[in-house]
């Protein structure tokens, strides 16, 4: 059949009408695609409305310390403290280390981690260990604020130098031997400062004939019960077990320290004063004066305002879980939980404790 010339141009005109409009459209997706700007994300532990309501479980890990130790026992507590307010919730506990938490949280590969006030100190001023200086830090509550210097003193070398403080070693130059926590260990930095607020240094120590020992606890108790080491420094809870132990066959006593190592300590670890009640140990027949350092919870970028809130919440619900951990845990309370002292608080943590009246 012959098709007309008529045909031919009708069916060619709605052809290109046909390939217009297909293409107007594609290029006018392309150029859609190509040109959106989409508005950035937000950090949701910062922004957006809080439902209080929530009772969905959420996702969390935590970092916290080494295998075996105290915070390996207290992490998975604050878990617990969470299932039990929002069951099916997925708790992670994480081995680490103050300092390193501190950059696990700052890169966003926790939600939560476990550091002491004195790391915190560290790490805000750039002090080794840490390369920079982390001045965004943001807590979510407070575990523990008792943790005390303890400056525990073989009987026998107080009866033979006479010595009853640091000043009398300083005056007398006395060939001490005196065991701090090991080099890395920040409670290492306070303990040294101790020391040199009296104007001992390991250099002078040696030039008297003694020693400055930087060494795990373990280690350096050992050493005492067999005389190489005469004073030991250390931050724990008091009673301290091996405290106790070693004073068994060993005899100790307790030492004080004096208004300027108290304030020199306030001034740069921002620890606070403290007295460790006669009693605490049977043979310590006064009240010692001391300071005490805490240790808190951080909250990193990746943990939510909204889950904040419920942690927050949770912890506060369930404290007496906190409190059953450790006998000297047994004086948190929720108040102590919010105050975190200089270290803000986070959103979420922040807003649930001003909502519960435990800050202002």
């Amino acid at each position: 059949m012959k098709l007309s010339r008529s045909w031919w141009t009708r069916m060619l005109t709605v052809g290109l009408a046909l390939l217009l409009t297909f293409g107007l459209t594609a290029c006018s997706k392309k150029t859609t695609n190509d040109t959106e700007v989409k508005a950035p994300e937000q950090n949701q532990s910062t922004t957006g409305e809080i439902d209080k309501n929530d009772k969905s479980p959420f996702k969390v890990t935590m970092a916290g310390g080494s295998v075996g130790g105290f915070w390996a026992a207290l992490g998975p507590v604050v878990g617990n403290a969470f299932l039990k307010s929002y069951p099916a919730t997925s708790f992670s506990y994480e081995p680490g280390s103050g300092a390193g938490n501190i950059k696990l949280l700052s890169e966003g590969k926790v939600e939560l981690g476990i550091v002491q006030s004195v790391e915190v100190i560290a790490a805000q001023k750039g002090l080794d260990p840490f390369q920079k200086k982390y001045d965004d830090l943001r807590a979510f509550a407070t575990l523990y604020d008792n943790a005390v210097l303890q400056i525990a003193v073989r009987k026998e070398f107080v009866d033979k130098t006479g010595a009853k403080g640091f000043e009398d070693i300083v005056k007398n130059k006395i060939p001490a031997n005196i065991g701090i926590n090991q080099k890395g260990n920040l409670n290492s930095l306070a303990g040294n400062d101790v020391l040199k607020s009296y104007g001992i240094t390991e250099e002078n120590l040696k030039s008297w004939g003694g020693s400055l020992i930087w060494q795990g606890s373990a280690t350096r108790f050992d050493a005492v019960k067999n005389g190489r080491l005469d004073i030991t420094l250390d931050f724990t809870f008091a009673p301290e077990a091996k405290i106790t132990e070693t004073s068994v066959n060993t005899p100790l006593v307790m030492w004080s320290i004096n208004d300027a190592a108290a304030k020199k300590l306030k001034q740069d670890w921002d620890l606070k004063s403290a007295v460790i009640p006669k009693g605490t140990y049977e043979w310590q027949k006064e009240d010692v004066n001391t300071v005490t350092l805490s240790a808190v919870i951080l909250a990193g970028s990746k943990a939510t305002k909204q889950d904040l809130y419920k942690m927050a919440k949770a912890l506060t619900e369930n404290i007496d879980l906190i409190k059953n951990v450790h006998p000297s845990m047994k004086e948190m309370t929720p108040e102590k939980l919010a105050n975190t002292g200089v270290l803000p608080l986070a959103p979420g943590a922040e807003d649930y404790f001003k909502e519960a009246g435990l800050i202002k």
